[in-house]
């Protein structure tokens, strides 16, 4: 089964990044799926940088869930937010 990783990052704007214009930097946690915490960071990273982000640092803990678990997640973690967010 696919799992849902959380996985933390320092980032930092590059060339057409989406971040607003002068912040220098941020910590971001990215939702990424995959059999394994490696795909899934690999997956987010790859994300990041599309989207003009330069990953200065992987953060700890990465979490895992099951993507099973995802609408549970998103009722407890974001419930401002549950008409945003993906669906499972």
């Amino acid at each position: 089964m696919t799992k849902v990783f959380v996985i933390p990052f320092h980032v930092k704007p590059m060339e057409n990044s989406i971040m607003p214009a002068g912040l220098g930097g941020a910590y971001v946690s990215c939702y990424s799926q995959g059999d394994t915490y490696v795909e899934a960071t690999e997956n987010a990273l790859i994300k990041l940088k599309s989207d003009g982000l330069y990953p200065e640092e992987i953060l700890q803990p990465i979490h895992e869930m099951e993507s099973g678990l995802w609408a549970e997640h998103v009722k407890e973690q974001w419930p401002d937010h549950i008409d945003h967010l993906p669906t499972q």
